[in-house]
């Protein structure tokens, strides 16, 4: 037996089986809450803002469009939710490795995500969707509402952003 997919499953929640919404949630909150932490700045804010992106899901149900993909449909509700400041801080850092080898890697996300901050809202939403969560160009088109041109020029000035901020520090 095949696995429903997440379309099949909203339509499900559309149709009043709240149990799929429990099967999407469990499908997508980890990559949700992986978007929405490098988008603000406390842990707390970014479940918060998981958890209102699942609420609004399941209030707005019947304004899914057959043929859509989920995915970009949850992905624009995150970005609409979420209205908190950048996030500023750091991953947290793990030392599996070497203790200089944790330092480094440690400093090379600081500077990745102190650039990351420096963006405009704009090319950093569009940045996050396809270099972390692997949309493709015309997905995060349908998720920011906007010709994929838009997406391809901010992706390109996001880039060019990221490597004028990260060159100084060695990082390529």
């Amino acid at each position: 037996m095949s696995m429903p997919t997440d379309e099949d499953l909203l339509l499900a929640v559309r149709g009043g089986n709240v149990e799929s919404l429990g099967v999407l949630v469990s499908r997508w909150e980890d990559p949700l809450y992986r978007f929405v932490s490098r988008m603000v700045d406390r842990p707390d804010d970014a479940r918060d803002v998981c958890q209102e992106t699942f609420l609004r899901i399941l209030r707005r149900s019947d304004a899914f469009r057959e043929g859509a993909r989920f995915s970009t449909w949850m992905y624009q509700i995150a970005l609409n939710s979420d209205d908190a400041p950048p996030r500023e801080s750091a991953a947290p850092e793990t030392a599996d490795t070497h203790p200089g080898t944790a330092l480094e890697a440690a400093e090379r996300r600081r500077a990745v995500q102190r650039a990351l901050t420096r963006l405009p809202n704009d090319q950093r939403e569009v940045l996050l969707l396809k270099e972390y969560e692997g949309l493709k160009f015309r997905e995060i088109a349908e998720v920011l509402e906007v010709p994929e041109s838009t997406v391809k020029s901010r992706m390109y000035a996001a880039l060019d952003a990221m490597r004028a901020s990260l060159e100084p520090t060695g990082i390529r």
